[in-house]
């Protein structure tokens, strides 16, 4: 029986200009009436997913930047983790010789190799503003690590060098193509999978109780994790064939679930 409903942002529940369907607005707001919690699972930042929070009028729980932090929705931090100080200097130290823009995502706020054009169209997706500067390197310490960095360019571009980077990295870091112009980095073992089993401990729920919703290869974990795994339409063939379910929206989805707990 399914207990609580986590859906990713981005290609999910968030269209580009933050568009939000009404619809599936709607079906959210109907999980409570089946005793169903609710959570948003996502690449962003947690002050972005208190931004939906409020959009959609739901207090949900939060699990951020691919898992790296989890919070009850009263705010609790119940989970989170950063790379450790030598790790970040050394990828750090890799990513400055990325031909293209990368960012940088610390708990709060995410600084940018150079703001481009594509980066302003990016900006214009996001919550708050990026802050140009990455040139920190001798300033990590031990209250200012990041905990997720992030390249862009063309796919097969990322794929190459998310290969060359992983002989490298691979005992301490996890790499997703989180859109198709994205190639996110973060600490090993960092995956929404991660952040939801954190949540439903504290919830005394199992992971199997979680229904999940998205559409890119950083969702994988999570559909995993679950034999209630939904995946968009729109996602690719690869990430719709570990799914159970796919479907044409998050509305859907939560019909789905909410007919079979009405059903038991």
């Amino acid at each position: 029986m399914v207990k609580l409903f986590a859906t990713d942002l981005d290609g999910t529940l968030l269209k580009k200009g933050k568009y939000i369907a009404p619809d599936d607005i709607t079906a959210l707001h109907t999980l409570k009436d089946h005793h169903i919690d609710f959570a948003i699972a996502t690449g962003r930042m947690d002050k972005e997913i208190m931004k939906i929070n409020e959009q959609i009028e739901l207090n949900g729980h939060r699990v951020s930047q691919n898992g790296a932090f989890a919070l009850t929705n009263i705010g609790e931090l119940i989970y989170q983790r950063t790379f450790d100080l030598d790790t970040s200097k050394k990828i750090h130290q890799m990513v400055m010789d990325f031909p293209h823009p990368f960012c940088i995502s610390t708990a709060d706020e995410i600084f940018v190799s150079k703001i481009t054009d594509e980066l302003k169209k990016l900006e214009g997706e996001l919550f708050f503003p990026l802050t140009e500067g990455v040139h920190f390197l001798d300033k990590y310490s031990d209250t200012f690590l990041p905990s997720k960095f992030m390249l862009f360019g063309e796919t097969d571009e990322l794929v190459a060098y998310q290969k060359n980077i992983m002989e490298d990295i691979a005992p301490v870091a996890e790499t997703y193509i989180s859109d198709p112009h994205c190639l996110d980095i973060v600490p090993k073992g960092v995956s929404k999978s991660l952040g939801l089993r954190s949540l439903a401990e504290r919830l005394q729920i199992d992971p199997t109780e979680i229904a999940v919703i998205g559409d890119s290869f950083n969702d994988l974990p999570m559909f995993e994790m679950t034999p209630h795994s939904f995946a968009m339409a729109t996602a690719p063939k690869e990430v719709q064939k570990h799914a159970a379910h796919v479907v044409e929206s998050v509305k859907e989805a939560v019909e789905l679930v909410t007919e079979k707990v009405s059903a038991v």
